[in-house]
């Protein structure tokens, strides 16, 4: 492995900074940043560092188009997945006049030939909300897309973004026999914990049968949106309605019996929006065995915040959320819950009714939180 410089070393000290604060100051120590959490200068230091790291883009001009890699996989692609995720996001989010400031001019599909669910529900995520900023004038562009990745997007309900449609979608449900089905995807806004009855309803559809013991995973899910409208989306950012979304969709694997439900918010994290949560104490006793530095890891923040879910009561803001879908797991026998949340990851596995849990530290953030939940019936 070649050792780094220096002055490499001084830019990936500067960006991991700017990833940290989400923001940037001026040297009189005003913001600079246009609202977007970055300045032009240093999403074009971000965009400059990374495209001989791992992301693959082309520049035309100051206009950027993100080439998907072969693989979008947050668990076995991770790093990739994240960098070109993250370019869409910060892209999407830079509103510089600086006419050499880059911007996002468009996303390759093209190469693209493997994505799990999770990964097409957060591209869809980032897609829809670079579509609000520019008042839905996009366009998918889908000649040179693979036939099956074409198609899921299409079941994704990927398409309904736009206002124009590829012509010969309906063509390709006789051309393909996908393992995977998947239902669309759900849109909503804080509080609208009540779409998860028409998720219910489309994995029905697809499973054919209803759900065993749903209560748990409704409620669940019900408590994650409740916990956007509470914890995602701070009222301090100053945030439009607009950006204060969630989104989930499911999944069902025809040939190992395999369901998966996949939740995303845009918001701040997990990790972000403990301290200032009416359990942020109880954190930081259950957090004192450690030193000041591992109280600060995201993937610590992830599993302090799962564990006091299991043993906190009577809080009035705070339902049993999380142990309503491993209640669900741990009743099947086999299955598991992650949570990805900045640069963290909790995950409990349950096979052959034993239990495993795994925290993780990335170099790169999930922007937001992400929830998979993923069990054989």
């Amino acid at each position: 492995m070649k050792k780094l410089s220096r002055k490499q070393r001084k830019i990936d000290v500067k960006i991991g900074l700017m990833h940290r604060q989400g923001r940037s100051k001026t040297k009189n120590g005003h913001n600079n940043n246009n609202g977007s959490g970055f300045s032009g200068s240093d999403v074009n230091n971000w965009i400059n560092h990374y495209k001989y790291n791992g992301l693959n883009i082309s520049l035309n001009n100051n206009r950027v188009t993100i080439i998907l890699p072969e693989r979008l996989n947050f668990f076995h692609d991770y790093e990739s997945t994240v960098l070109h995720l993250n370019a869409i996001r910060k892209l999407t989010k830079n509103k510089a006049p600086s006419h050499k400031a880059y911007k996002l001019g468009s996303v390759n599909f093209d190469d693209l030939k493997s994505i799990s669910t999770s990964a097409a529900l957060v591209l869809t995520a980032e897609l829809s909300k670079w579509d609000d900023a520019v008042r839905n004038r996009l366009k998918p562009k889908v000649e040179n897309w693979d036939p099956n990745i074409l198609f899921n997007f299409y079941e994704l309900g990927f398409f309904d973004l736009f206002k124009n449609k590829p012509s010969n979608i309906e063509q390709l449900k006789s051309a393909t026999t996908p393992n995977k089905r998947i239902v669309k995807y759900i849109k909503g806004k804080c509080g609208d914990d009540q779409k998860t009855r028409v998720l219910k309803e489309n994995i029905t559809n697809i499973i054919g049968d209803n759900i065993n013991k749903w209560m748990f995973l409704h409620s669940g899910l019900s408590e994650a949106i409740v916990n956007v409208s509470h914890h995602a989306y701070p009222e301090r950012l100053g945030l439009s309605e607009v950006d204060k979304n969630w989104y989930i969709t499911g999944s069902y694997n025809t040939f190992t019996r395999e369901l998966k439900v996949v939740f995303y918010d845009q918001g701040i994290g997990i990790p972000k929006s403990l301290p200032a949560s009416d359990v942020w104490e109880k954190v930081l006793s259950f957090l004192s065995s450690l030193s000041i530095a591992e109280r600060k890891r995201d993937e610590v923040l992830l599993k302090a915040a799962v564990e006091l879910d299991r043993t906190s009561t009577g809080e009035s803001d705070r339902g049993k959320g999380l142990q309503d879908l491993l209640e669900f797991i741990r009743q099947r026998g086999d299955g598991y819950l992650s949570i990805l949340s900045l640069k963290g990851l909790f995950k409990l596995e349950v096979k052959n009714g034993i239990e495993s849990i795994k925290s993780e530290h990335f170099n790169y953030p999930v922007c937001g939180t992400l929830i998979i939940w993923c069990v054989t019936v």
